[in-house]
């Protein structure tokens, strides 16, 4: 009996991630040592969506530029918005969020997103 309640258990803690994530193809990451690039669509939590004005990136940076195929980007160098850096030998890791603030209302959301570059060998 216990061996099929860890089972169990292991299944929901699997499965939860993926409820909760949503849809990942709703964010796009690209990154270099200079600069951090993410694009999301306005629909990025659950499909609630967030005016250009209301979707930050790290410490309140605002969208950049937004596409006539209905995307937000923000694009930003690696060293503002609150951008974290970290460096694991041959490995730099650049972590930050994407932050809703409603303007209607007090609903707020958060999601954090990564950017991994690896150095290249000559």
């Amino acid at each position: 009996m216990k061996p099929s309640l860890g089972l169990r258990g292991l299944l929901v803690l699997f499965s939860l991630p993926w409820t909760c994530a949503g849809n990942w193809s709703v964010v796009k990451v690209h990154c270099s040592y200079f600069w951090f690039c993410a694009k999301i669509k306005p629909t990025l939590f659950h499909n609630l969506y967030m005016n250009p004005d209301e979707v930050f990136l790290g410490d309140d940076c605002s969208v950049t530029y937004v596409s006539p195929d209905a995307h937000y980007e923000f694009f930003y160098y690696s060293n503002k918005c609150g951008i974290i850096t970290k460096t694991f030998q041959e490995t730099l890791l650049l972590q930050t969020k994407i932050k809703y603030i409603s303007s209607n209302s007090r609903d707020t959301a958060e999601m954090p997103v990564s950017c991994v570059i690896t150095k290249q060998a000559c």
